[in-house]
């Protein structure tokens, strides 16, 4: 849910019994789609490119379930990353597009990968912001916490705090570092400060059944990227503490897409250094998604 704007309309998507909700900005004759990312936040991490791309597109954003409007479940099947594509395409009939630029930030990644490669007559092209996508090096200072996620330790600094029983026990303080890690740029305070509010209106508990939830293999990635062929354009920072940036140039290399590596930035661009990604979108929209034809 974006806060603060008012939608040209509004509803919710049923997925059996569970709601997802979405938001319409603008009206233009073509439409772009903000895809949700990890459910850690919702759709207000893009909260600056909603009015930007409001005044000449059709914008649908949508929160994955998990947080904003949508509902929470625990289950961690109700996180595969299929189904979270196919709700996409679920808020698109119900938003009345037939076709869009679909647009991914981190975890996002994965469903807007679905998204290209299957569905190119509803998905014009696609934009990946920060991925965090199954190939690709992960980040060697994350390597020992993820093997441990699941055991209970006698220490959680640093990122031992990405573990599912400190989760259980200061859920607070696990948001404060992750996002202080999503913002590695100087004074950074105010954006992690957003991203930590968002993170409140979520739980431990729906957090760990996305990590449960099941995702892409990396064979499968691999395949997708390589079976691309809307245009693709890739930007990544490479100060990302979350994503290494080793990924985005695998994604562009594999899709034929554009790769703009933006220096000394991290792992969200799109709210940490808007104007400049906002406007590294305009120029990539321009050539292949102008809005006005």
């Amino acid at each position: 849910m974006i806060v603060g704007q008012v939608p040209q309309s509004q509803g919710h998507v049923r997925r059996g019994d569970l709601r997802i909700h979405y938001q319409v900005f603008g009206s233009g004759p073509r439409a772009i789609l903000l895809t949700p990312t990890w459910s850690l936040v919702h759709s207000d991490f893009w909260r600056y490119q909603v009015p930007h791309f409001a005044e000449d597109y059709t914008v649908v954003v949508f929160d994955g379930l998990g947080n904003g409007g949508s509902d929470r479940p625990t289950v961690p099947e109700a996180y595969a990353d299929r189904l979270f594509a196919a709700d996409a395409l679920s808020v698109l009939d119900a938003a009345g597009v037939d076709t869009a630029v679909s647009m991914s930030v981190s975890a996002g990644a994965n469903w807007n990968l679905v998204l290209a490669a299957e569905h190119p007559d509803r998905i014009a092209g696609a934009v990946f912001i920060g991925s965090s996508l199954p190939f690709g090096p992960g980040q060697p200072h994350r390597a020992a916490s993820l093997e441990a996620f699941d055991e209970t330790l006698d220490s959680n600094e640093g990122w031992f705090m990405f573990n599912r029983d400190y989760w259980r026990r200061d859920w607070s303080r696990f948001l404060s570092f992750f996002f202080s890690q999503c913002f590695t740029e100087p004074d950074s305070d105010r954006e992690i400060a957003h991203f930590v509010a968002m993170g409140e209106q979520t739980s431990a508990g729906v957090i760990e059944a996305t990590v449960d939830a099941p995702g892409l293999g990396r064979q499968e990635a691999l395949e997708l990227a390589q079976s691309v062929r809307v245009p693709v354009l890739v930007i990544h920072g490479d100060a990302d503490a979350i994503a290494n940036v080793e990924i985005g140039r695998q994604l562009a290399r594999l899709t034929g897409g554009e790769y703009v590596e933006r220096p000394a930035e991290g792992h969200e661009p799109q709210s940490r250094n808007p104007a400049t990604t906002n406007a590294i979108i305009d120029r990539f929209l321009a050539q292949h998604y102008p809005a006005g034809a």
